[in-house]
């Protein structure tokens, strides 16, 4: 279980090319190409929402993992916050626990995600020093686009950002749910889950 999360997106044009540019820096492929689907839980006031936290059910791979994020703190760059979250064995039952506590499925968003990471093998003088230079890469093909998520210290965020030819001026804070409503109203379409194949699905509600 992790107590924070400190990241940023960056909207990227070409999946192959960053995976190029990570293989060059030395970052290991540590999952392959999978769908992750993922249901956002709230209150029926939408009190998460409010506060900018979220309760979610995520699938990825063979795996499932209940997540809370709590409201991110003050930051112009980054997006960090306190993120709490247990791998699950029984989804089914985890849902209706939460319904039953009384929160109900209000959106559903799907991605392809890759994800790399590593020690930077740049930086290897101590153990302590080498937990300060952790970073998890997340290439997100989406509904909406694709996406690199960098999740790590912000100086290592920096770094693997100029390493792949962005600066602070690409960062983005944003949710996908935000990301994805901000599309909508530029598509001037009606909003529902951010899904393959049926991006209007109104399954679970709107966010």
């Amino acid at each position: 279980m992790r107590n924070r999360e400190t990241e940023v997106k960056i909207r990227i044009a070409d999946v192959r090319t960053v995976k190029e540019q990570l293989r060059k820096l030395g970052l290991p492929l540590l999952h392959r190409r999978s769908l992750e689907d993922n249901v956002l839980y709230d209150t029926p006031d939408r009190a998460l929402r409010r506060i900018r936290s979220i309760l979610r059910l995520r699938h990825y791979r063979s795996h499932w993992w209940l997540t809370y994020k709590g409201t991110p703190f003050p930051d112009p760059h980054y997006k960090s916050r306190l993120e709490l979250e247990i791998e699950i064995q029984q989804p089914r039952v985890t849902a209706s626990l939460l319904q039953a506590l009384g929160f109900q499925p209000v959106f559903r968003y799907q991605k392809y995600r890759s994800q790399y990471g590593n020690i930077n093998p740049r930086r290897r003088e101590s153990r302590r020093r080498d937990r300060r230079e952790m970073i998890e890469v997340s290439l997100d093909e989406t509904p909406i686009g694709n996406f690199v998520e960098l999740e790590g210290p912000p100086p290592v965020i920096d770094r693997v950002a100029r390493w792949l030819g962005y600066t602070r001026a690409n960062y983005l804070t944003a949710s996908y749910g935000a990301l994805y409503l901000e599309e909508c109203r530029e598509k001037n379409i009606p909003p529902g889950d951010m899904v393959f194949n049926s991006p209007r699905s109104r399954k679970t509600g709107k966010l």
